[in-house]
């Protein structure tokens, strides 16, 4: 089969850069926005390559726990974060993957953008449900949870528990699965070519005026 496209979600979020940056890599703040996410948390040990592990879990309901480890590669404060992660766990799609979340102060306040892409098991099995349900469920629910992570930043803090359940995902999953498209100003998404490495045209202007 041929190669999926990653996954590239992008958003304006209304607070600043420095904001967004603890809200996003801390781990107790991370999962309050985080839909995919229902445990984070560093370990206290690291790999060959000294980088610190960290357990990350997500609940898929009836009690029923996905485990894996994730690590940062690199940072660059305020700038970007490289991440890499990965599950041995039998009930994950995923093995490993690598991405990439960016930070730009605008006008606005802050873009942020993550990419990513990720292996998946199971062979021919795998890639097919990888294709036609997990890979765009995955990337709906990063849209979902950069678009929490918006609200929360603009001063919403019911949005942490209104938008919290999975169940009240799956009709916006349905809805854009369908082709509607997001209102102006929420977060976007969609599957890259894999050559993303610059910043959404669209932006450039607020981003120029910025720095």
């Amino acid at each position: 089969m041929k190669q999926a496209n990653k996954i590239v979600v992008e958003a304006i979020i209304p607070c600043a850069v420095e904001t967004l940056w603890q809200r996003s890599q801390e781990p107790d703040l991370h999962i309050l926005w985080d839909i995919r996410f229902s445990h984070i948390k560093y370990l206290d040990k690291t790999d060959e390559n000294e980088f610190s592990l960290m357990d990350y879990r997500t609940k898929i309901g009836f009690g029923i726990e996905v485990k894996g480890i994730g690590r940062y590669l690199q940072n660059t404060p305020l700038k970007s974060s490289t991440f890499e992660f990965e599950s041995g766990d039998w009930k994950s799609l995923i093995t490993i993957g690598r991405g990439i979340w960016q930070y730009k102060p605008c006008a606005e306040g802050a873009y942020f953008r993550t990419v990513y892409d990720y292996d998946v098991r199971y062979g021919l099995a795998g890639k097919i449900i990888d294709r036609a349900f997990f890979r765009p469920m995955m990337q709906l629910a990063t849209e979902w949870s950069f678009e929490t992570l918006r609200r929360w930043c603009a001063g919403d803090e019911s949005i942490l528990k209104s938008r919290a359940s999975w169940l009240k995902f799956v009709p916006f999953f349905v809805k854009r699965r369908f082709g509607f498209a997001p209102s102006c100003g929420e977060a976007e998404s969609w599957l890259g070519s894999g050559r993303e490495t610059n910043l959404n045209p669209t932006f450039q202007t607020d981003l120029r005026r910025a720095t």
